[in-house]
């Protein structure tokens, strides 16, 4: 038997290994270095590059100026709002999810009056909808936080959009139903409130 297995159990255990004993790889610290000296030119450096692709970095968005300047001031996007709030259920397409969320594609409660839709968005939907033929009971949000420019865009959206093609929505008529039921705090109830609606 040696020596090292005739000592006491603790003195023949070999010492943890610490970073004097294994340390880290150089290429770890330069890759390091390499990542620091990156970010504070990616943070400091405005124009990322010559050509400006990349925009003020106060944009966030990456969006340029000449692009942001671009745009017109005031302008509501119905499509950007529709994939913000309505396309989780509606999906992107406009056909709904079958027995669960109705579709928006040549359906009377879209393509039909223009107020009744109006009221739908401002109010939302509670109960038994019937929607070409197929019964959906759900909830829809009211959705009167939005300004009459975003209701008018978003109605007028899915009104002219996956083949449908009834008229746009002005803000004034957004906002004459607005004051006509702004006294409602509650959703209306499916087909059998909605009905009665002009």
């Amino acid at each position: 038997m040696t020596d090292r297995f005739k000592q006491q159990p603790r003195q023949r255990e070999y010492d943890d290994p610490d970073e004097s004993v294994r340390p880290l790889p150089l290429l770890f610290y330069v890759f390091a270095a390499a990542m620091i000296v990156w970010g504070a030119w990616y943070i400091i450096d405005p124009q990322g590059n010559a050509s400006g692709e990349r925009g003020s970095p106060m944009l966030g968005d990456r969006r340029t100026l000449s692009a942001l300047a671009a745009a017109p001031v005031g302008e509501v996007n119905g499509a950007q709002l529709f994939t913000g709030k309505c396309a989780g259920c509606h999906q992107a397409t406009g056909q709904g999810v079958a027995g669960v969320f109705p579709p928006l594609v040549g359906v009377d409660w879209v393509t039909g009056s223009e107020t009744r839709l109006v009221q739908i968005l401002l109010h939302g939907i509670q109960g038994a909808l019937d929607v070409n033929g197929v019964t959906y009971n759900g909830v829809m949000p009211a959705w009167k936080s939005l300004t009459d420019a975003e209701i008018a865009a978003l109605a007028s959206y899915v009104r002219s959009t996956w083949g449908n093609s009834a008229s746009q929505v002005s803000v004034a008529t957004v906002a004459e139903q607005r004051e006509l039921t702004a006294s409602r705090t509650s959703p209306y109830n499916g087909s059998a409130e909605l009905d009665t609606l002009p």
